[in-house]
């Protein structure tokens, strides 16, 4: 864990389109608003002196406002009075630069530093970055030696004629640079550890520890860089000389809180869990360490954590001094879910959730987590209510609605079951799959509300997409014998249901009550002894067989199979009274 980061950062945003660019440009040079001067304004110079600098400020201003194509048009009219102007030339050479257009800012950015007579010092930055983007390193490297020479005092330029040359594969004049740059301001850490950097990129590591170690010389007392001679020793494989470094550290003295956090990443390397525990405790109560980090080292430890209970228990601890420290921080909430979900308790994830999505509800990945371990848990009431308000904040994201229709529908709120699937499927198209489920449970929930003609409508739908679709083929036709409605479609669809699966107890009793409303009495008995057989204590289907028999006219042996469905739970008024009156009541 590298403690400090040197990150030399240049470059201009890009973003406008180069043929807009060079199209201006060309539009510019042919413009009639040059036509036709008298020749009075071209020798006055106090005229030309005025539309030089009207241009030129119009340009700044459109600039600044970020109209770069007006910008252009007005700096390329003020070098139509004065062509020998450098920071026209600078201006246009940012301008093409953003265009992409590196080829044309190369050659504004060279006019600006031929036309400029003060060895100015943005212009050569300019012309450097150019050389650049147009892949020319040495003339870039150039540049930048000028530069050093100019503006000795300015560390930047080291660093960055040090990258080309790395960049070039030249590392020994990049190592040159850094040692020139380390004879001018002396052994710091900007530089040792640039060097540092430079030596491992190209896997000179007892180099690279030196630089460091020339650090810890120069400053014996300061841990931080002891940590950093540590963690270089580590880089290279040396674990017993890096251990010795650590141990030599007064904890006293350490003032970084980051240092605890490396000296945890050594232990836990070396599989020492005790003082890795131990230091990451520490780091976590420091306030000088960026939660980030914390964060970061915390996931590290989540990954490795398994089935060891040490870690586990340790990592409990961990995570209370954390969300004690930062208690309001989602990122620990969200810490906190992960590790319950890692050790199954899945009741204490949940209500972590809970509480990252009282605060904050603008990530759909989170209320999908969420709502996984609702269905996890079965808890059919909160992943309602939550998948309820998830899709009334994205209604648009259809994979929210695979929580929301089945929640509806085992809460019973079958009105939100048709609203939902009515709205979902206009975007389901490509899922057929969950579009059938979708609208079976759609159908489903307009039959328990009684709107048959619309869940007639629905099952129709399912059948023409999935015509052996055998959960509908199996509520469709029992829901119609029930309703004593299309008694004919009800027998097509049951007789389907047992040709496709000819074992299932359930289809069994569907076909043989179909039969039965049917009046195909006979049939109905030889089926309801079949779902009987599979399962003999159903007290549904014993009824069923009482009601059949009763039709055959053997009343006694309707009597005593209904008889027997009470024995076996049926608890119904409309049963008791079929056995006392031995009659069913149509």
């Amino acid at each position: 864990m590298r403690l400090n980061k040197i990150e030399i950062k240049r470059g201009i945003i890009t973003g406008l389109s180069v043929c807009l660019t060079m199209f201006l440009l060309s539009s510019v040079t042919s413009c009639g608003i040059f036509k036709g001067k008298s020749e009075k304004a071209k020798e006055d110079p106090r005229i030309q002196n005025f539309e030089f600098n009207y241009y030129f400020l119009e340009a700044n201003k459109q600039k600044i406002l970020g109209n770069f194509e007006d910008a252009l048009v007005n700096y390329t009219a003020a070098l139509k009075v004065d062509n020998t102007n450098s920071a026209v030339y600078y201006e246009i050479a940012g301008i093409l630069n953003l265009a992409a257009d590196y080829a044309g800012a190369l050659e504004y950015a060279e006019k600006a530093v031929n036309f400029d007579n003060t060895n100015n010092e943005y212009y050569k930055l300019m012309l450097a970055f150019m050389y650049q983007n147009n892949n020319l390193p040495d003339k870039s490297a150039s540049v930048y030696k000028e530069l050093i020479k100019l503006y000795p005092d300015k560390i930047s330029y080291y660093f960055a004629l040090s990258n080309i040359y790395l960049n070039s594969k030249d590392t020994k004049s990049a190592i040159k640079i850094l040692d020139n740059a380390e004879q001018k301001f002396g052994i710091n850490e900007i530089i040792s550890l640039e060097k540092e950097a430079t030596y491992n990129n190209i896997g000179d590591f007892d180099m690279a520890i030196a630089e460091i170690q020339k650090l810890v010389d120069k400053y014996p007392n300061d841990t931080k860089y002891k940590t950093l001679l540590a963690e270089s020793l580590v880089n290279s494989g040396k674990y017993e000389q890096a251990k010795a470094v650590y141990l030599s550290i007064n904890e006293d003295d350490i003032t970084e809180g980051i240092i605890y956090f490396s000296m945890a990443d050594f232990y836990r390397t070396q599989r020492d869990l005790e003082n890795t525990f131990k230091y990451l405790a520490i780091g976590i109560t420091r306030d000088d360490v960026e939660l980030d980090l914390k964060v970061r080292i915390m996931l590290q430890m989540l990954d490795i954590m398994g089935d060891n209970n040490f870690i586990i228990g340790n990592m409990k601890y961990l995570l209370e001094l954390l969300t004690e420290k930062h208690p309001d921080e989602l990122k620990v909430r969200a810490l906190n879910s992960d590790y319950y979900i890692m050790t199954k308790d899945y009741v204490a994830a949940q209500k972590e959730f809970d509480m990252i999505l009282a605060i904050d509800k603008s990530k759909f990945q989170i209320w999908e987590q969420a709502l996984q371990l609702d269905f996890v848990l079965r808890d059919m009431d909160k992943m309602y209510k939550r998948s309820k308000e998830a899709t009334s904040l994205y209604p648009n994201v259809i994979e929210l609605y695979k929580y929301y229709v089945p929640a509806a529908y085992f809460t019973q709120n079958y009105d939100d079951v048709d609203e939902a699937v009515n709205f979902a499927s206009q975007f389901m198209s490509n899922d057929q799959i969950v579009l059938i489920e979708f609208l079976t449970m759609q159908g489903d929930a307009l039959h328990k509300t009684n709107e048959h003609h619309k869940s007639d409508s629905v099952y129709e739908l399912v059948l023409y997409k999935d015509s052996e679709n055998t959960s509908v083929l199996n509520n469709y036709s029992y829901f119609l014998a029930e309703r004593g409605q299309k008694l004919d479609r009800a027998l097509e669809l049951s007789t389907k249901l047992i040709k496709l699966d000819g074992d299932n107890a359930i289809y069994f009793d569907t076909h043989s009550w179909v039969l039965f409303k049917n009046k195909k009495y006979d049939e109905a008995l030889i089926f309801i002894n079949r779902a009987i057989d599979v399962d003999l204590k159903n007290p549904v289907y014993l009824e069923h067989k009482g009601d059949i028999l009763f039709k055959l006219g053997e009343i006694n042996k309707a009597v005593m199979s209904w008889e027997k469905s009470v024995e076996y739970g049926n608890a119904s008024e409309a049963i008791k009274d079929k056995i006392k009156n031995k009659l069913i009541v149509e």
